[in-house]
């Protein structure tokens, strides 16, 4: 399958491996590492060293508990990295950004997708930003924008302004998620039909982590066929999310992501997750660590290639 970006047409024959590259002092895993231009560069160089296929660079921090940035700060984080990235590179670059404006300034910046955590409904220009510069799209399910009263999406910001009446926030408080998803994905694929972005311009996330319950993270990731059914290729960000470090301390191992034998174990986790999602057919995998994730790949394929073989 294709994945048409700006200026890049991505021929998916496996999982891509996506790379994330924080830039924010407050990402919950590995904020204020890689936040000045320089450090954020040699992150960068290390990550395509060990075999990352793309890169996705975020300049707000989403996490629960995290602030609105300001569209200028965000732009001052994001678009010097990608411009000193394409001065030694041109590894396909997605930009973690809900914020028109800021997917505008890192595309003429040198991007090639943005990844729009809420799913075009964040902002309403986004849309349009995106048809004029015939860029890649990673539209994900933001439980939180959908379903803002739910006890778990309480400590997120609210991405934007509420696009629902409160007709549908009724109907939809007893629905369970994976029906939710659907809605979600409804409506995000109505406003990008409406901007003329082609299907071959997109890829669905389901949204682990955004305001959900453990279970329903492992039911959107079981989910993951049933997603694939809509005929777009998918993307699966479930790095370090904090219900795989709930999963770790049931089993009595650290999961302190402070300490490096707590992150060491997290990412284990995470790339279990990847190597379900290699099986599933997934089409990038967003990651913090890219070797654990490549491994998880590379026997994820053998044993399907063996399958097929026999």
């Amino acid at each position: 399958m294709k994945f048409v970006t700006k200026q890049r047409v991505m021929a998916i024959d496996q999982p891509l491996i996506c790379a994330i590259l924080n830039v924010t002092p407050d990402s919950f895993s590995d904020g204020g590492q890689h936040n000045e231009v320089t450090q954020a560069v040699e992150k960068a160089k290390e990550l395509i060293r060990q075999g990352a296929d793309m890169l996705d660079i975020g300049g707000e921090s989403t996490r629960p508990g995290s602030t609105y940035v300001e569209i200028h700060e965000e732009i001052n984080r994001v678009v010097p990295v990608i411009q000193a990235i394409r001065e030694f590179s041109d590894i396909p670059i997605s930009v973690d950004t809900w914020k028109a404006p800021v997917a505008e300034a890192c595309l003429q910046a040198g991007a090639n997708v943005i990844n729009d955590i809420t799913g075009l409904i964040g902002d309403k220009a986004m849309a349009q930003v995106i048809a004029e510069h015939h860029a890649g799209l990673i539209l994900m399910f933001n439980p939180v924008k959908i379903r803002p009263n739910h006890p778990a999406a309480s400590r997120f910001p609210h991405f934007g302004e509420s696009f629902l009446t409160a007709e549908e926030l009724n109907s939809y408080a007893n629905l369970d998620i994976i029906e939710l998803m659907d809605i979600y994905f409804d409506k995000a694929l109505a406003l990008a039909e409406a901007a003329h972005i082609k299907p071959e311009q997109i890829m669905l996330d389901p949204g682990i982590g955004f305001g959900l319950t453990p279970e329903e993270n492992l039911a959107l990731i079981n989910a993951l066929p049933h997603l694939q059914g809509r005929g777009f290729l998918t993307y699966l960000g479930v790095s370090r999310k904090r219900f795989l470090a709930q999963l770790v301390a049931e089993v009595g191992l650290p999961n302190d992501y402070t300490t490096e034998v707590g992150l060491q174990h997290v990412d284990t986790a995470s790339a279990m997750i990847s190597f379900l999602a290699t099986q599933y057919g997934v089409h990038a995998i967003r990651v913090h660590s890219v070797q654990e994730h490549l491994l998880a790949r590379q026997v994820a394929l053998a044993l399907k290639e063996n399958q097929e073989m026999r």
